[in-house]
C-alpha cells in the first residue's frame, strides 16, 4: 500500500513537517501526516506530536473531502531554496557542493514548477564561486573580487578573523572562540580588528575563568563522588566502569597531546584531571592581566604600513627606487610575507623590474 505523509494541525498541538500529502475532511479539519494503512472504512493516520513522540488517529474514509498529493519538487525545493544566500567565507568545495544539489534538483524535476527558481539559484551559486576561485571571498555578506580585496587585504583578513573569534564565542563556544583569537593575535597584531576585539576576547576569558575556577573549586568532591559510587557498585560492573574511565583518560591525553604538538594553546579540559584545569586557571589570570594593560603604542602598525606601501607601488608613474623604499618599509613595519607578496604582485613595474 502506498504510504502518505501527513500532518494534522489541531489547537492542542503544533506540528511541523519537512513536507506531506495533505488530507481536508468535510467538516474543514485539515491533517498532514503518514497514512499507515486502510482499515475497514478507516484511514489510520500516524501523527507527529513532538520530534520523539507519535500519535495515531483513525480517520473514517466517508469523512474525507479529498487528499491532495505532495509534489516531490516542492519537498525537495524547499530544502534547496535555503542553499542561498550563500554564508561567508563558503570555500571553492563548499560552493560545487551547492552547485551539485542545485543540478540534481534540475536533473531529478526537470518540469518542475519551480524550474526557473532553481535555476536561478544555480546562476547565484556558480557567479558567486567564479568571484572566489579568481581570489576573492564573500564576507558580512558581499562579495568582494580580489582586486577589491588587494588594496586592503591585511586589514580585510583581520576583520575575518575578528569574525570567526564574535561568532564562536557568540554561540557559545568558548574554546574555539580563544583558539580563534590566538589565531588572530598572532597573525594580525598590527590590525584595527584585533585591538577592536580585544574586549571581546578579556570577556570571553573572564567566562571561561569562571567555568575552569568552579570546576576546580568543586574538584575534590567530583572525583570522591565518582569514588563513592564505584565502590557502590557490583565487581563486575566496577571493574568495567574503571576501564572506561582509564580508556576516557587515555583518549583525553592523546587529544592533549594532539593539541600540544600542534602549537594550540588553549588545550581541551576534563573536570577528573587537575593539572591542566589548573594550567589554564594561571594562563587566563595572567592573559586577561596582559591585555587590560595593554598599551596601544607597542603594537606595530602593519595595518597602516600595508597601506601606505600599496598606495606607493601601485602610483602610476612610480620608479623602482619608490617601490623598493615602500618594500623595505614595510618589511621594517613586519608586514607578513604573504601580504608582501601582495604588494609584490601589483607594483607598477614589469615583473621584470620589480
Amino acid at each position: 500500500m502506498k504510504t502518505r505523509h501527513l500532518l494534522h494541525f489541531l489547537p492542542a498541538f503544533a506540528f511541523t513537517c519537512a513536507s506531506a500529502d495533505t488530507i481536508e475532511l468535510k467538516d474543514g479539519t485539515t491533517y498532514e501526516g503518514t497514512i499507515l494503512k486502510q482499515e475497514g472504512e478507516d484511514y489510520i493516520v500516524e501523527i507527529q506530536v513532538t520530534k520523539t513522540i507519535r500519535d495515531e488517529r483513525r480517520i473514517p474514509r466517508a469523512d474525507v473531502a479529498r487528499i491532495v498529493a505532495e509534489r516531490k519538487d516542492e519537498t525537495d525545493f524547499e530544502e534547496l531554496s535555503k542553499l542561498t544566500p550563500a554564508p561567508d567565507l563558503l570555500t571553492e568545495d563548499e560552493y560545487d557542493t551547492r552547485i551539485a544539489r542545485v543540478e540534481q534538483f534540475l536533473r531529478k524535476h526537470p518540469t518542475s514548477q519551480r524550474k526557473a527558481e532553481a535555476n536561478s539559484i544555480l546562476n547565484e551559486l556558480a557567479s558567486e564561486r567564479e568571484v572566489i576561485v579568481k581570489g576573492g571571498i564573500k564576507f558580512d555578506g558581499k562579495l568582494v573580487s580580489a582586486s577589491q580585496r588587494n588594496p586592503e587585504a591585511y586589514a580585510l583578513d583581520a576583520r575575518i578573523a575578528a569574525a570567526k573569534v564574535q561568532r564562536h564565542g557568540d554561540a557559545g563556544e568558548i574554546l574555539p572562540a580563544l583558539r580563534e583569537w590566538s589565531a588572530l593575535e598572532k597573525e594580525f597584531l598590527g590590525s584595527s580588528a584585533y585591538l577592536e576585539t580585544i574586549p571581546y576576547a578579556v570577556k570571553l576569558m573572564r567566562s571561561h575563568l569562571t567555568t575552569v575556577t568552579n570546576a576546580l573549586n568543586g574538584f575534590d568532591a567530583r572525583v570522591r563522588e565518582r569514588e563513592s559510587g564505584l565502590s557502590r557498585m557490583a565487581s563486575s560492573d566496577r571493574t568495567r566502569s574503571k576501564e572506561a574511565i582509564d580508556d576516557e583518560l587515555a583518549a583525553y591525553q592523546r587529544r592533549v597531546d594532539a593539541e600540544k604538538a600542534a602549537g594550540i594553546k588553549w588545550l581541551s579540559l576534563d573536570p577528573y584531571v587537575k593539572q591542566p584545569l589548573e594550567d589554564t586557571r594561571r594562563m587566563l589570570e595572567s592573559e586577561i592581566r596582559r591585555l587590560e594593560n595593554l598599551q596601544e603604542t607597542s603594537l606595530p602598525k602593519i595595518e597602516a604600513a600595508y597601506a601606505q606601501a600599496w598606495a606607493a607601488v601601485t602610483k602610476e608613474g612610480a620608479t623602482q627606487q619608490e617601490i623598493d623604499s615602500a618594500m623595505s618599509q614595510a618589511r621594517g613595519t613586519q608586514v607578513p610575507q604573504a601580504y608582501l607578496d601582495i604588494l609584490a604582485e601589483n607594483a607598477v613595474l614589469p615583473p621584470t623590474h620589480r
